[in-house]
């Protein structure tokens, strides 16, 4: 699995979250895909093949076992996760006095493992912009951030 999410580069956040409902295909995965990956039926075949094996490996033979282990799945696989790339406007506008997005990150944040509202979920559970890719102080989050 490791391998793969290098190979095809993967937000792991979304991943896991999205490997937390127990999906029967690879299609959910792909949310978490960058670039063009998806266009790849080589490495594509690879994630399907992974997915299967991931299925044998984990009981999921009875709809209560597959909702007991998507539950503590996602117990531990947060929806919402703080990016820089998503704070620097909060910070930005909060410079001017505009606490706005600082406040709504904030509720967003105090239940990161909860499905929020379908305005919340477009807005913060995304990939980073590809234009953001490789731009210091807004792509990046760093244990001394």
């Amino acid at each position: 699995m490791m391998k793969l999410m290098i190979d095809t580069s993967v937000d792991h956040s979304i991943f896991f979250r999205e490997l937390s409902s127990i999906p029967e295909d690879i299609t959910p995965l792909t949310k978490s895909f960058y670039g063009e990956s998806i266009h790849d039926d080589a490495l594509m075949q690879r994630w399907m093949q992974w997915l299967e094996q991931w299925h044998s490996l984990v009981d999921v033979s009875t709809p209560q076992l597959r909702e007991a282990v998507s539950k503590q799945m996602k117990a531990v696989n947060p929806k919402y996760t703080l990016r820089e790339w998503l704070l620097v406007p909060a910070y930005q506008k909060a410079t001017h006095g505009d606490y706005g997005l600082i406040h709504e990150l904030q509720e967003v944040m105090n239940n990161p493992y909860d499905e929020q509202s379908k305005e919340i979920e477009e807005k913060y559970y995304k990939k980073k912009p590809a234009e953001l890719f490789d731009i210091a102080g807004v792509s990046h989050v760093s244990c001394s951030s």
